[in-house]
């Protein structure tokens, strides 16, 4: 006697659903990495204008100090 066991139509949704789920939890951890990397590059970014712009702000001013 040969037992054969049928995959109803909701336990097939409910196993793409579960692999989906697992598909997206790793897609999200590389979005969110590479997230936090652009991150810290705009912080680094952001230091060198402000820095640059003091420098330049400071360089105007000594220079009209002058005239």
């Amino acid at each position: 006697m040969k037992m054969t066991q049928e995959v109803t139509p909701e336990l097939r949704v409910a196993l793409e659903l579960e692999a989906h789920e697992k598909e997206c939890a790793v897609r999200y951890a590389s979005v969110e990495d590479k997230l936090s990397t652009l991150d810290r590059r705009l912080w680094r970014l952001e230091a060198m204008i402000m820095g640059s712009t003091l420098i330049v702000v400071g360089l105007a001013s000594s220079l009209l100090m002058k005239m």
